[in-house]
């Protein structure tokens, strides 16, 4: 077997590619293909092709003496580098007889080879140093602070009304203790079909429970209350009666509790959902979270894409599911 057909099994045997070896020798791969097929013709100079062979050898972990060999016998050197490279004492020998032209210029021939290869042993790129990165309380990331959530209340008067809040539709009044991202500044709107919309900005730096009362476009402007606000108001100061004067006690007015929504809608999974009045008029559109909870006044009709997550309880009784998972469904109540 000839050097080239046992360096190429080595390699292949290793599992690699004449592309690793080039990586690792720093010899080009159309060389070390040219040592495998033997092409000499395709190979640099004798002595840097000899080194080749020698390097590709060595990586391999092959003895590289008997490819040598076989190398010499199918390009021998010639006499005038084979006599350059002898032991001191031949030339010692040929000193005490005198060199001639071939020998001289053999030597030359020498001497240029090993001033090569020493330029590229000392000018071979080396590996780039590793760099240091060094880690500083500054340049560590904190992760941003978890949302805070407050709670929003919207009754209205009427109430029905749909709320909208950073464009986010919340459903109609009443919202009950809707959980939302505590923030600064919100765009809050209300709206009702016939009477005027509110839309103003609000604080929800803490939980708010706010009244918004919906006038026709022809009595005047609608209004938005906090009654937080309005529970907390001092009551004013009593005045002086005249002697013998009764004093009449203003009768302390009953509030007046919005009626009992007569359909409950809970969510116990995502799924989009329409809800209109007896008019048609859309009372509900969109896909609340699981855990979703909205009221509506009877005479509803609901339209879920996924009525297996819809649960509907009338007049408080148990909560039914609307259908089947996965179903699209529309039911009256």
């Amino acid at each position: 077997m000839s050097f080239g057909s046992t360096l190429k099994q080595a390699r292949e045997a290793q599992g690699l590619s004449t592309q690793d070896l080039s990586l690792k020798t720093k010899i080009r791969s159309d060389y070390l293909r040219a040592l495998e097929d033997g092409n000499t013709a395709l190979l640099p100079e004798r002595t840097f092709a000899r080194s080749y062979l020698q390097r590709y050898a060595r990586e391999l972990g092959m003895d590289p003496a008997p490819l040598l060999s076989d190398f010499d016998r199918l390009l021998p050197a010639s006499p005038e580098i084979a006599q350059s490279l002898q032991t001191p004492a031949a030339r010692a020998q040929v000193g005490r007889r005198g060199l001639g032209p071939a020998a001289l210029a053999g030597l030359a021939t020498a001497a240029v080879v090993l001033g090569a290869g020493g330029y590229y042993l000392f000018n071979r790129p080396s590996a780039a140093p590793t760099p240091t990165v060094v880690i500083t309380p500054e340049s560590v990331v904190k992760p941003p602070a978890p949302a805070r959530t407050v709670r929003l209340s919207i009754s209205s008067v009427p109430p029905g009304a749909k709320v909208f809040l950073d464009n986010r539709d919340l459903g109609v009044t009443p919202v009950k203790s809707f959980p939302v991202d505590a923030r600064q500044n919100a765009v809050l709107r209300v709206e009702y079909s016939g009477r005027q919309s509110i839309n103003q900005t609000i604080s929800l730096q803490t939980g708010r429970n706010l009244r918004a009362r919906l006038l026709p476009t022809a009595q005047g402007k609608s209004s938005l209350a906090d009654l937080a606000v309005l529970q907390a108001a001092p009551k004013p100061a009593a005045s002086g009666t005249p002697q013998g004067a009764q004093t009449i006690k203003p009768a302390t007015p009953t509030p007046v509790k919005p009626p009992a929504a007569a359909v409950r809608v809970t969510f116990s999974a995502p799924s989009w959902t329409r809800i209109t009045d007896k008019t048609g008029r859309v009372l509900f559109e969109g896909t609340p979270t699981a855990g979703t909870t909205k009221s509506f006044p009877a005479g509803v009709v609901i339209r879920a894409g996924n009525a297996g997550a819809v649960s509907v309880s009338v007049n408080g009784g148990a909560a039914l599911a609307l259908g089947g998972s996965g179903r699209v469904v529309t039911r009256s109540f």
